[in-house]
């Protein structure tokens, strides 16, 4: 009974300090993160005895084979201390390596762990797990790699079982209503008769998943004869066709409102053979009656030439009425794009604008009207989530030159590059952004094609188009933009965030710092509301030179 009653009284007791002793290799802060005894607790031996076993598996994984950890409790009848005593012992290194069943193949180059290094486990399991991919990629369908160790004389033994060569006998699709079965074969990167290849069956999975119109798409390999399988891929369909619904506002200082909606709809699937459709209107007026509208579309037909080319037309027809002029554009973009993998596009387009000015003032006689370009677009995408990022990073370098053998009135060539980076920083997302854009005209070029800056997706706290050199009335334009953009993203209670936010800009025709006009910085708050679908958004921006704020509603962070 009485054991009993001091086990009770001992699952009652606040833990008030948690130590550590004889860690030299090991800092403290990260064992904290390994246990669940923590300050404030109630104290619980199920749980020390947890502590104490991954205390000991944290230390043999990095090579510590005879690392031993004991508790010392110091206990008063309101609370307990909890200090672990931690004996590493010695740590070898690796003398040898010894793989086996390798024939002829080259596998050095797969190691990530080598001669002298310590038994570190993650270094040793994926060192395992390239071989065994090495193997599946080229047709050993169930190759397995194993490790085996001794410590004491420094070995460290790769089991390699290659198995059987397999080959592709058949492929099966299961799941399918409306789409028509062509549509995902020529997403299949892998073929009857083909060696198996992991990699080729993980592209594949990918791209028809890319569709976007499956919900899942699960692989199954079944073994029929003694060298073959068969591939049997499962797809659930989605609905097809969507409806978006958007909303915008921007306050600025003077309190003249911008009001902005939008919608869209899409087909996923048209004619059930895996085209896509878009169109995509949006309407947008303030309180002095300026307004604009924007009719703008995306016909997309995937994977259509060997090469697996996406071919996309993408037309578009906007009009502003502003109280200088009345700006009509029009044209349409033809675009190829190749995806190499699940982090690297690459496209190639070109572009037809056309714009017409009906001025209502006296303007500037620098308009020309066409506009034809090739553009070269690389995206390298690393984030590890689309619309709430919290680590990773962007590129998107670009290429574009127009005129000369192209046709039209303006003459070209613009190298532009932006990149995004997010970094996790206190439990919370660190975030920047940083355009670099440089027009260099080659004969004609009218104003409106050049850079420019200001408002909620670039230098917030400033009027969207405010800043720059040259002028079509209100608006401003240059030849060199760079904009940095800095935020701290907070999580906090019930899908709300804080955004804390710096941005500059710079805008000019030449290189000057010291021309404090095109030279702008902000600072501002932004509250977030994250939804399924991104986040609503809420900022407002402080110019850091002028007095005044702008005040901006949408949806989806700015990058």
């Amino acid at each position: 009974m009485t054991s009993i009653l001091i086990t009770l009284i001992i699952f009652n007791v606040p833990i008030t300090k948690v130590n550590f002793i004889g860690n030299k290799s090991i800092p403290s802060r990260q064992l904290f993160e390994e246990i669940i005894s923590k300050k404030d607790r109630e104290f619980n031996d199920i749980n020390l005895a947890y502590d104490l076993g991954k205390i000991t598996r944290l230390y043999k994984s990095n090579g510590f084979f005879n690392a031993e950890a004991k508790p010392r409790l110091r206990t008063t009848e309101y609370s307990i201390d909890i200090t672990f005593i931690i004996t590493e012992g010695p740590r070898p290194r690796i003398k040898e390596i010894i793989a086996s069943n390798v024939g002829k193949e080259k596998i050095e180059n797969l190691f990530t762990i080598k001669v002298n290094d310590f038994f570190i486990g993650a270094r040793i399991g994926n060192t395992e797990k390239r071989i065994e991919d090495y193997y599946k990629n080229r047709g050993y369908t169930f190759a397995n790699v194993s490790s085996s160790m001794v410590p004491d004389s420094g070995v460290l033994f790769i089991n390699i079982d290659k198995g059987v060569l397999y080959y592709i006998r058949n492929i099966e699709l299961k799941g399918l209503k409306t789409c028509q079965r062509a549509v995902v074969r020529r997403s299949i990167e892998i073929k009857t008769g083909d060696r198996f290849s992991k990699s080729k069956l993980f592209i594949s999975q990918r791209d028809i998943y890319g569709l976007g119109f499956f919900s899942t798409v699960d692989v199954e390999i079944l073994k029929q004869q003694p060298d073959s399988v068969d591939l049997i891929f499962t797809v659930r369909e989605l609905k097809s066709r969507i409806l978006n619904f958007g909303l915008g506002f921007s306050i600025p200082a003077d309190f003249l409102v911008n009001f902005l909606i939008s919608f869209g709809l899409e087909e996923l699937n048209l004619f059930n053979a895996g085209h896509g459709l878009q169109i995509q209107p949006s309407f947008k007026i303030n309180v002095h009656h300026e307004w604009e509208v924007k009719l703008e579309g995306r016909y997309t037909v995937p994977n259509i030439m060997p090469a697996r080319i996406t071919t996309s037309v993408l037309p578009f027809y906007w009009v502003e009425n502003d109280t200088a002029f009345i700006r009509k554009t029009k044209g349409a973009e033809f675009r190829l794009s190749k995806v190499y993998n699940e982090n690297i596009q690459f496209n190639i387009a070109n572009k037809y604008k056309f714009v017409d000015f009906e001025p209502k003032i006296t303007l500037p006689d620098t308009f020309r009207g066409q506009t034809n370009s090739i553009k070269f677009q690389l995206m390298m995408d690393y984030r590890d989530e689309f619309f709430n990022p919290k680590n990773g990073i962007y590129l998107l370098p670009l290429i574009e030159y127009a005129g000369s053998f192209l046709g039209g009135d303006n003459n070209f060539l613009r190298l532009e590059v932006e990149e995004r980076l997010f970094l996790p920083l206190v439990k919370n997302t660190f975030a920047q952004r940083l355009k670099i854009g440089v027009m260099i005209p080659t004969d004609g070029l009218a104003i409106y094609e050049k850079y420019y800056l200001g408002g909620q997706y670039s230098l917030r706290g400033y009027s969207e188009r405010s800043i720059g050199p040259d002028s079509i009335s209100a608006e401003r334009y240059g030849n060199i933009l760079a904009n940095l953009n800095l935020e701290y993203r907070i999580s906090l209670p019930m899908n709300l965030g804080l955004v804390a936010f710096c941005d500059v800009g710079y805008l000019d025709n030449e290189i000057n710092f010291t021309r404090r006009d095109y030279l702008k910085a902000s600072i501002g708050l932004g509250l977030r509301y994250n939804t399924l679908i991104g986040p609503l958004r809420c900022d407002i921006g402080f110019p850091l030179t002028e007095s005044g704020r702008e005040i901006y509603l949408g949806i989806y962070n700015v990058f």
